[in-house]
């Protein structure tokens, strides 16, 4: 409302200083030249011809020695149009000179100016309240209409699937005009609501309920398998496999933490905490490190910076421990290098690598980049699709290179 009268109040004032210019420049300029070509014409004929002496117009003549009868404030302006200085708008002297003699002919705009009022300004004037008071009401009368879907948009805004708002439901609270349209809509959006709580108690019980029946097993092959590893006289084969075991039932414990992650509907259950990224990779490393027992591999760490966070140190962990265990199962021989940088890490191996085709593919469920002359890698195929799910979830950066024959570099942008 306030910028459509703004607007109309500009478009008006722009209109009256082009009607000013108009009338000054072509309608006086134009009638006061027309008069002075007229007199000079009969003032040819008759010396004696009288100059124009009307109520808005006054005609000077001045002989070539002598300046008797022309006004002061007359004097001293040479040929052309001159605005008066002390009199009203529109107010013009027009000066011509004809064998030695001059004519000053001065154009009062007192008239000019009560038209302009009369017809002009005053006319806009009325345009002008109508326009603003039909904007007001049309305004008023919109408001009416939507009050009621501005107040359901703020409200949907704001909805929070674990505690909706059951106030959407109240007609009464709806300010403005409710027809029925608007009566569907809440109803609508209640129904929505009841069905999103149901989802969320559901998602809830699910996660709370996978996360304890998964998790009991998991632990108890694990205290299993460090039984069995306790034991002194245990063969060297029998000693590998249980450490696999062991390290098979922690990777699956991680993928659970990593499903639960992605199934929750908020971040707020994760709270920020200092991290050192340096650490958390030397951990994923000795982790990882059971791939390379029947590798030539090598697996360095290259710190150029002490980079320290605030992040959830479980979802760090999951998307480092994905790329750098991908890393050591898809590189034979060679290294795999973890470069720490100020706000960033990044994995570079020089394994198998990838052609580009591959690499589009590679955040695809269930997706695995092997070659026809390779052998068939442990895994699941959902690592990469989890460490995409869970940066696109922070807001991290993900960032792959990678040529075949070559190997591949993984970048992990945090901030």
């Amino acid at each position: 409302m306030a910028l459509q009268a703004t607007l109309i109040a500009v478009v008006a004032i722009i209109g009256i200083a082009i009607a000013s210019v108009v009338i000054e420049q072509l309608l006086i300029r134009e009638a006061l030249k027309r008069e002075s070509d007229h007199f000079w014409e009969n003032h040819q004929l008759d010396a004696l011809f009288p100059t124009p002496n009307t109520e808005n117009l006054k005609g000077y003549l001045s002989s070539r020695d002598s300046n008797q009868g022309i006004p002061g404030e007359l004097e001293g302006h040479g040929l052309g149009y001159f605005k008066m200085h002390g009199q009203v708008a529109h107010s013009l002297l027009y000066t011509t000179e004809r064998n030695g003699e001059r004519l000053y002919l001065l154009f009062d705009g007192k008239s000019v100016l009560r038209m302009s009022i009369y017809f002009g300004i005053f006319p806009l004037t009325i345009v002008l309240i109508m326009i603003y008071i039909v904007a007001w009401w049309v305004y008023r009368e919109s408001n009416q209409f939507l009050n009621p879907i501005v107040w359901l948009a703020n409200k949907f805004d704001r909805f929070d699937p674990a505690h909706p708002d059951s106030s959407v439901a109240d007609l009464s609270n709806i300010p403005g005009d409710i027809d029925w349209e608007v009566e569907k809509l809440v109803n609508s959006l209640s129904l929505y609501s009841r069905r999103i709580k149901n989802f969320v108690e559901r998602e809830r019980a699910f996660t709370r309920d996978a996360s304890h029946e998964f998790r009991t097993p998991l632990t108890v092959i694990k205290m299993a398998s460090d039984l069995l590893l306790a034991e002194e006289d245990l063969n060297k084969y029998s000693r590998k496999y249980g450490q696999r075991i062991k390290e098979s039932a922690k990777n699956m414990e991680e993928l659970i933490d990593a499903f639960l992650i992605l199934a929750r509907e908020t971040d707020k259950e994760f709270e920020d905490e200092p991290i050192v990224i340096k650490d958390l990779v030397n951990r994923e490393i000795t982790d990882a490190s059971l791939y390379c027992e029947d590798k030539d591999l090598k697996i360095e760490v290259c710190e150029k910076f002490p980079l320290e966070l605030m992040l959830p140190r479980k979802v760090v962990s999951i998307v480092l421990g994905n790329v750098i265990r991908n890393a050591v199962l898809y590189t034979n021989e060679g290294s795999v290098v973890i470069t720490i940088t100020e706000d960033s890490v990044s994995v570079k191996d020089t394994g198998i690598g990838m052609c580009e085709q591959q690499i589009k593919r590679i955040f695809q469920p269930y997706y695995r980049a092997n070659r026809d002359d390779e052998i068939q890698r442990s895994g699941y195929g959902v690592g990469l699709t989890i460490v995409k799910r869970l940066s696109d979830r922070f807001n991290w950066d993900v960032n792959v290179q990678s040529e075949v024959g070559v190997g591949t570099t993984f970048s992990l942008k945090f901030i």
